[in-house]
C-alpha cells in the first residue's frame, strides 16, 4: 500500500491486524521548535536531578526567569515583570508571592514614583541565582563538549536574534502595534 508522507508517496506494509502498522519509512525529523522545547525540558530536568532529594522546590522555570530579570535592577515593577514574562499581572503576583515566600525577592518603595513598589532580589536571592548559574555553566560546558563551543555560540546568537526580533514584533511600540 502507498501512503503520502511528507509530500512523497511511501510504500507501507499492510496492517498485521494487531493494531500496528509497520512502514518502510523513517519517521520525519522533529521540527526545530520541537527540538528546542525538548532540549529546554531536558536541560531543566538535568538541573533538577542534580539537586539533593530534600531540595524539592515549588519553583518553576518562570520563577527563575523572574528572579534572573531582577538581577542588577532596582526599578522593576510587577507590571514591567509581567510584560517581560508575558504573563498576566495576576499570574505575576502569584510568581512574586512565591519568590517572596522563599526569601528570594522583597518589595520596596519605587526610587522615583512614591505610589509604586519595586521588586528587589534579596542577598539570598542573589546567592541562589549564582548557585544556579554555576550549575547551568556545568551543563553548558558538557553541551559544548558534545557539539563544540563554536556551534554553541552560533546557537546562542541565533536564539538571541530570534528573541530580539520577537520582542520587536510583540512590543506595544513594535510593528504589530501599527
Amino acid at each position: 500500500m502507498f501512503l503520502r508522507v511528507g509530500g512523497k508517496e511511501q510504500l507501507v506494509r499492510e496492517p498485521d491486524y494487531t493494531g500496528s502498522v509497520t512502514a518502510d519509512v523513517q519517521a520525519p525529523p522533529d521540527e526545530l521548535v520541537v527540538l528546542i522545547i525538548r532540549a529546554a525540558k531536558a536541560l531543566v530536568d538535568r538541573l533538577r536531578s542534580a539537586q539533593p532529594e530534600d531540595a524539592h522546590s515549588p519553583m518553576t522555570v518562570v520563577h527563575g526567569l523572574a528572579a534572573r530579570y531582577l538581577l542588577g535592577r532596582n526599578d522593576v515593577t510587577a507590571g514591567e515583570l509581567a510584560r517581560y514574562l508575558r504573563i498576566t499581572k495576576q499570574s505575576t503576583s502569584e510568581v512574586v508571592a512565591l519568590l517572596e515566600q522563599a526569601g528570594i525577592v522583597r518589595r520596596a518603595p519605587h526610587p522615583r514614583d512614591g505610589r509604586a513598589r519595586v521588586l528587589l532580589l534579596t542577598d539570598d536571592g542573589v546567592a541562589k541565582l549564582e548557585q544556579g548559574r554555576l550549575r547551568w555553566q556545568r551543563v553548558e560546558d558538557e553541551w559544548a563538549g558534545l557539539v563544540g563551543r563554536g556551534n554553541l555560540d552560533t546557537m546562542r546568537d541565533a536564539l538571541l536574534a530570534f528573541l530580539r526580533a520577537d520582542e520587536a514584533v510583540s512590543s506595544p511600540t513594535g510593528p504589530a502595534a501599527a
